[in-house]
């Protein structure tokens, strides 16, 4: 599947607009697709009343958080600011920062969206399986039923449910990723058709899950201009050696490791410009893996200097470090 394959640019629904440091946000809504809910997401862009020229412009993948209740709000702030439980994810991975702001602040456009199934496409409680409920209801037992109790037990019974998802994909001929790649390139269409949006000058960039999201991309579609993909790089080998507990099914899709590793699926886009950033105590992923991906990377990439590698201190999240030089390697490249 590539971008001329996937469905033409949807029908957007334009809701809330606000101001807040320095990023005009509006809210935006369209089909998704399939008969589930629609597709919600923020539109945030520099508030620059008189400015009338084309920017440069990042879709922004929210990742797996082990987070399914919200989706767009981890990464980028709404219009009802920070909501609740997401100051404390931020705090444990993103060092209490909203990667979308500093993405505007840096001179972007940015769209962030919800993909199936976190946020806005989330599977209903009453439409989730029994045995996923179940598991919410052990997790959480009948008690008070407070708003964070309830998110707190979604959160149990989605967990459980995600391996369902990926079964039912895998016996209807696809993947949970390929499901969500055709969702992101909905949302790509959108952002190359936003008015004030250079088309030329479109990149995507996410962490753990939203960077396997951004490989995806990378492989599906020739409109994106670069990719950033932070703290979602080994090889199939290194996850299946003791870490695929830990991995999404958004990296793995059955059949695709007889074809080929997963740094060849992210340097599918060479010679475009890509971003690996590598987190040296990556819970996640072994050292060694990491390695050898970023070998395979470059073997792909051949030496022709589009190809960017960053190695950082700490464990499996998106630093404020990391987040500075991402910003900043995309507006030298972007």
């Amino acid at each position: 599947m590539d971008d001329e394959q996937a469905a033409v640019t949807p029908d957007v629904r334009h809701g809330r607009s606000w101001n807040r440091e320095g990023v005009a946000g509006r809210e935006l809504t369209w089909t998704a697709g399939d008969d589930g809910p629609d597709t919600a997401a923020w539109l945030l862009r520099p508030y620059r009343p008189a400015e009338s020229a084309a920017r440069p412009a990042v879709l922004l993948m929210h990742a797996h958080d082990g987070v399914k209740f919200y989706g767009k709000e981890k990464v980028a702030d709404g219009p009802d600011g920070v909501p609740p439980g997401v100051a404390e994810l931020r705090t444990r991975g993103y060092d209490g920062l909203a990667v979308a702001t500093g993405l505007v602040q840096a001179g972007f456009v940015v769209l962030v969206h919800d993909v199936f199934p976190w946020g806005s496409r989330r599977v209903p409680w009453p439409e989730l399986p029994d045995r996923a409920r179940s598991a919410g209801f052990t997790a959480y037992p009948p008690g008070p039923d407070t708003p964070d109790v309830r998110r707190c037990r979604y959160e149990a019974a989605a967990r459980e449910h995600e391996n369902g998802l990926a079964k039912a994909a895998t016996l209807t001929g696809t993947s949970l990723a390929a499901r969500i790649a055709a969702e992101d390139l909905r949302a790509l269409n959108v952002l190359l058709a936003t008015d004030g949006v250079d088309p030329n000058r479109v990149a995507a960039a996410g962490f753990s899950g939203g960077g396997a999201r951004v490989a995806h991309l990378l492989a599906c579609s020739t409109r994106l201009r670069a990719g950033v993909i932070t703290a979602m790089m080994s090889t199939f080998a290194d996850v299946a050696d003791g870490r695929a507990d830990d991995t999404t099914w958004l990296m793995i899709t059955p059949g695709l490791p007889a074809v080929c590793d997963w740094p060849e699926v992210a340097a599918c886009a060479a010679p475009r410009p890509l971003l690996v950033q590598f987190a040296r105590d990556d819970s996640h992923f072994g050292l060694q893996g990491m390695r050898d991906s970023e070998s395979l990377l470059r073997r792909a990439y051949d030496g022709s200097g589009a190809l960017t590698t960053q190695w950082f201190a700490g464990g499996h999240r998106f630093s404020a470090e990391m987040q500075v030089e991402a910003a900043d390697w995309l507006l030298r490249t972007v």
